[in-house]
């Protein structure tokens, strides 16, 4: 993997000898996400001594983010999670009250679209955009819409509610010999388990979990116990059919300790499709395991499995069927969620996990001579085609690269608004701007949700490499919708995903079909798509989607 060590300090050495008021962290850190570690990076600091840089029409030094528009709602639904047949129709019909009689089509997903958007106002959006339906509207309008996708959902994927037991029998306990021979002996009911719980020592019922989920979906948990090995627990109702359900269960359960990069785990693990008759138990015994996770060099993790100990105690988990208890809440969120990887958030957007900040200590990985060479920013702003007297906006600005070279090719009259959620990356671009004598900057300390560009403002809007950091990239999507003026651009470059040449982690990376598809949801057209020349990157144009037919899109290959 590319090693930007050497980079580092000659970029820090070049600072030191131009005069800049930089100081050095004395403590190694990381390198920035998505890019190997680079030793100890340079902490930029505002030096007391130099005024801010002057700010246009004498505006505050440093303009804040207003508040985000409330006059727009937004639900995202994934349809691959109601999956409906013809015979659905007319049930769904009744529920909702909403009649589609004249809907001749045996096309599922067209139909479930088509209730929607006739239940929601007229002036609301309903579109499709791959396997998922993004719908923007008033609040009434997103209110209407969750309530037909939950008519729909009770119609196809009915929620079943399970109760669970989980057992952990002490391997010297008397007790443990009878209750074993009782499981695996015969069909338990919900009475023989009742006995059982009330036949074991109190310490062996280690909790009485109850999750709720639609058929086909997911219910999970996580429960905390004494000895430190937390329970992570999964239920997946598959089939209800009369008289027994089939659900999926897996569960883990392990203490663990941490000797540098080894983490040492022993401890349970099951996973079974169990069966279960609508009065009785389904069991998974618990199989016992030990592994040992090492953390490599690289961020990478290696797993070595061991041999489990043979005198571990028993674990087991019993699954009953129980009258509903509440309705899980539908997936209507515009983000989702997943195992959090080790530079990820743990959140998804469009099934992609959104990747953690670069911190205002990278900011000497962002300032390295060499970026020019090896990304070719002069070819970059040579293809945003910047005009005198634009108004353009540097999102995610950072420490600055692209807003002091974006300055000089719009004066006399264009402004750079940089925009950044870092404080401490706005007082470097300040001393930046300070040194390099410009005077067209204006910074903005934005927020995760709002760019802080005013509507109509801005002809140009320039992101490089951030967008896939973007914690709300939904609000920030149309954030950037309203600042456009007619026929503005927004500018997305990212480093390519699935190209062996670039040096970056995979989720700092992103695919031109995976931009495509999350501009668009947003109400933007793809017009571009470009690499000539770019040695890691893409550059994407997007414009705010037109109501006529979109424009064929002009890609180079890789």
């Amino acid at each position: 993997m590319y090693r930007y060590r050497s980079i580092l300090v000659r970029s820090l050495l070049a600072s030191i000898l131009l005069g800049s008021n930089v100081a050095i962290a004395t403590t190694p850190y990381p390198g920035p996400p998505g890019v190997p570690d680079f030793g100890t990076p340079a902490t930029t600091v505002a030096s007391p001594e130099i005024a801010p840089p002057r700010r246009v029409q004498s505006e505050p030094e440093v303009t804040k983010t207003p508040s985000p528009s409330a006059e727009e709602a937004a639900v995202i639904f994934d349809l691959r999670t109601t999956k409906l047949a013809p015979d659905d129709f007319e049930l769904i019909q009744r529920r909702t009250g909403i009649d589609l009689a004249d809907f001749d089509s045996k096309d599922t997903t067209e139909f479930e679209i088509k209730i929607i958007r006739k239940a929601v106002d007229p002036q609301a959006s309903v579109e499709r955009h791959g396997d998922w339906l993004v719908i923007r509207g008033s609040e009434a309008s997103i209110r209407k819409a969750k309530r037909i996708r939950a008519a729909i959902a009770d119609a196809v994927a009915p929620p079943v509610t399970l109760q669970c037991t989980i057992l952990r029998l002490a391997l010297t306990d008397p007790s443990t010999d009878v209750i074993l021979a009782e499981l695996n002996a015969k069909t338990i009911t919900s009475e023989d388990l009742d006995r059982i719980e009330r036949n074991s020592p109190a310490e062996s019922v280690l909790a009485r979990p109850t999750l709720t989920a639609r058929v086909g979906q997911p219910a999970s948990i996580r429960i905390e116990t004494n000895d430190q090995a937390n329970i992570e627990l999964e239920l997946t109702p598959q089939r209800v059919q009369e008289g027994q359900i089939e659900v999926e269960v897996a569960f883990d359960s392990a203490t663990q300790v941490t000797m540098g990069r080894r983490k040492e785990r022993r401890g349970f693990r099951g996973e079974e499709t169990l069966r279960i008759p609508n009065d009785g138990v389904g069991i998974v015994f618990g199989q016992p395991f030990a592994s040992a996770v090492i953390r490599e060099l690289d961020g990478g993790n290696r797993t070595i499995e061991r041999t489990a100990p043979e005198d571990q105690d028993h674990m087991i988990v019993l699954v009953r069927p129980v009258p509903t208890v509440g309705i899980p809440p539908e997936d209507d969120s515009i983000y989702g969620s997943c195992k959090a990887t080790r530079d990820g958030t743990g959140r998804t957007y469009f099934d992609r996990e959104i990747a953690q900040v670069m911190g205002h200590l990278a900011a000497g990985w962002l300032e390295r001579p060499q970026r020019e060479r090896e990304e070719r920013t002069d070819l970059l702003i040579q293809m945003l085609a910047l005009q005198p007297g634009m108004d353009v906006a540097d999102i995610g600005a950072g420490s600055g690269y692209f807003t002091r070279r974006m300055a000089p090719p719009i004066k006399p009259d264009g402004v750079v608004f940089a925009t950044d959620i870092q404080p401490e990356m706005l007082e470097y671009l300040g001393t930046s701007l300070l040194l390099e004598g410009i005077e067209n900057v204006t910074p903005i300390l934005g927020r995760v949700d709002n760019t802080g560009l005013a509507e109509d403002s801005v002809d140009l809007i320039l992101l490089v490499d951030v967008y896939h950091e973007f914690d709300h990239p939904w609000e920030m999507a149309r954030s950037m919708h309203r600042a456009l003026r007619p026929d503005g651009r927004v500018a997305l470059v990212e480093y390519r995903a699935g190209d062996d040449t670039v040096p970056i982690k995979p989720l700092h990376t992103m695919t031109e079909n995976q931009a495509r598809l999350e501009f668009e949801a947003a109400g933007f057209e793809m017009v571009e798509s470009l690499v000539d020349g770019l040695p890691w990157q893409r550059l994407m144009i997007f414009k705010p989607r037109s109501e006529v037919e979109p424009k064929s899109v002009r890609s180079s290959t890789d």
